[in-house]
């Protein structure tokens, strides 16, 4: 695993060198990052990365994000240009989570420290120049949106204040096939999502059925424990507005497009976008492909729309 880790983190060091990224964030850098720990309910601490914008001026949204990895790699730098992005484009203040990883934590330690991040958010916002009054949004990637979004489930069940306000995912795939450590496999909704994408890409290309199971063997979750997945979920309601990235050529595309369906028949919002021919997180991959200047732009937007859906007066981002 330290290998893995190791091979992991040099990728997201190539893709910040890349020309894709200088040219997206420019030569100045406006954002300032700051780094503190955030005490959790078992009595650790987990560090977060505060990115805050220095051009402009007053109380500011806020956005908690976690980054993708498996539940089992990546940390503060894994989606740094997101963040970056984000908070210098819309002026939004980002709380990156550093959870802890598997298999030294078990699931679902990852998603109690996401909550945990939430609530700190709550009480402590104006001591980071938040106004969570404009905006009080989660964001996260693969793993770490599956993360925030059982994060979600918690906040609304506390009746969390104040509320959150929008939620943004980025190739995160609900789970809804899976095999615990045990050897307990649970299959949800198999006349929707058994063949579609969950098949016709179960090779790959990137995420694969076999590095799926393996994962969740990594992570030593019980495949009876109601907080695997949102699908186990029976109400849908209070879960959005949810903005969705999706790759085309993504074992999880059902099973987000899914999981959506769910929120707009509950009475939610989800706006969500399929871009064809790439594979799961592939940006990360493949800089150099011209269907990221799209992606950037709608990345963008689709935040600001979820922004937008707690003023009575639309914002207008700065691209």
């Amino acid at each position: 695993m330290p290998a893995t880790r190791r091979i992991h983190a040099q990728g997201n060091v190539r893709f910040m060198k890349s020309p894709f990224v200088k040219e997206t964030l420019g030569s100045q850098v406006l954002w300032t990052e700051d780094d503190r720990s955030v005490a959790v309910r078992d009595g650790h601490s987990v560090t977060v990365r505060i990115y805050r914008p220095k051009s402009h001026s007053g109380t500011r949204p806020v956005m908690v994000y976690a980054h993708s990895g498996g539940w089992c790699m990546g940390g503060l730098d894994t989606e740094e240009f997101l963040c970056q992005l984000l908070c210098m484009r819309l002026g939004i203040i980002i709380v990156s989570v550093a959870y802890r990883l598997a298999p030294e934590w078990p699931y679902p330690t990852g998603v109690y420290d996401t909550y945990d991040v939430i609530k700190w958010v709550s009480v402590n916002s104006k001591t980071i120049g938040g106004d969570l009054s404009k905006g009080f949004l989660t964001g996260g990637a693969s793993g770490g949106g599956n993360l925030t979004c059982m994060a979600t489930i918690l906040a609304r069940d506390d009746k969390l204040q104040p509320p959150l306000t929008g939620h943004f995912f980025m190739c995160t795939g609900m789970p809804h096939s899976y095999i615990d450590r045990k050897g307990n496999n649970k299959v949800l909704f198999p006349e929707h999502l058994s063949n579609g994408s969950w098949e016709r890409y179960r090779n790959g290309p990137v995420a694969t059925r076999e590095m799926n199971i393996l994962y969740g063997q990594i992570s030593d979750f019980d495949a009876c424990d109601p907080f695997v997945t949102p699908l186990t979920q029976t109400d849908f309601a209070g879960l959005g507005p949810v903005f969705y990235q999706v790759a085309e050529m993504d074992i999880w595309k059902d099973s987000a497009i899914f999981y959506c369906n769910r929120i707009k028949e509950a009475g939610g919002q989800a706006k969500v976008e399929i871009y064809p021919g790439v594979p799961h997180l592939w940006w990360s991959m493949y800089p150099q492909l011209s269907i990221n200047r799209k992606w950037v732009h709608n990345l963008v937007n689709g935040v600001e729309w979820l922004l937008n859906q707690t003023r009575d007066t639309p914002i207008s981002s700065r691209l």
